[in-house]
């Protein structure tokens, strides 16, 4: 009980900076998602590892930054490339939001979604716009599941 307190209220004071400073960027969708983002998987991650150890922290990182990045890429689309894991492509750069997906790299189609594409690598997934080519999201290191 008493851990579970301690818990909540680590929860509660991490969150609420979290959300202000997600509400500072506003109409602009690819910020939001980064910002909303990076910030909900940081928080995810910590509270995650705080309640429930190692695993706890990649579960919670991932979580927190779906639902972060609930201003740019749809909550289904992150369900569906994590059921839906691709095999790995070697980009030798750092990939950031904007950063422009060379042409020999192939996106990999979201059911449902046709504005976003995604490909995998370094462990991590990032959706990309598939009209420019850029990236616009990733929510870090991803726990692949089998799809039903």
């Amino acid at each position: 009980m008493n851990k579970f307190f301690i818990s909540s209220v680590v929860a509660v004071a991490l969150l609420l900076p979290v959300a202000g400073h997600a509400q500072i960027i506003k109409g602009d969708a690819e910020a939001n998602a980064a910002v909303g983002g990076a910030a909900g998987g940081a928080t995810g991650a910590v509270v995650g590892g705080l309640v429930f150890g190692p695993i706890g922290a990649v579960i919670g990182g991932f979580t927190g930054a779906t639902i972060g990045a609930a201003g740019g890429v749809e909550t289904t689309s992150v369900e569906y490339v994590r059921l839906n894991p691709t095999e790995p492509v070697v980009i030798v750069s750092t990939i950031e939001v904007g950063y422009v997906v060379p042409p020999e790299i192939v996106l990999h189609p979201i059911e449902g979604d046709a504005t976003h594409g995604y490909f995998y690598t370094n462990d991590r997934v990032y959706f990309v716009d598939l009209n420019n080519r850029a990236v616009v999201y990733s929510p870090g290191i991803v726990v692949a599941a089998e799809a039903q």
